[in-house]
């Protein structure tokens, strides 16, 4: 999904505060070429996971690097427990 999808979701989050988080690493979208230019393509993972952080930012008034290494986690151990039931 694109940077606009992304912010549709995401109450508050700014598209400047988006593209600070790509560029400082805290999430890794893939890059789409669409003729000259590279979009970035994000995935459902990377909607939960920001959409986790930004609530920790909010609610919290967390650090960035903080809230994205426990959104980082969270989604980790939703996904192990997803695996683990489907059995």
């Amino acid at each position: 999904m694109e940077a606009g999808e992304i912010l549709k979701h995401v109450n508050g989050l700014t598209h400047d505060k988006l593209t600070y988080f790509v560029r400082s690493g805290y999430i890794n979208p893939v890059k789409v070429k669409r003729g000259t230019l590279f979009y970035n393509d994000f995935s459902e993972n990377d909607l939960e996971i920001i959409k986790t952080a930004w609530g920790y930012i909010r609610k919290y008034d967390m650090k960035t690097r903080s809230a994205f290494v426990r959104a980082r986690k969270k989604a980790e151990n939703s996904t192990q427990l997803d695996l683990f039931d489907s059995r």
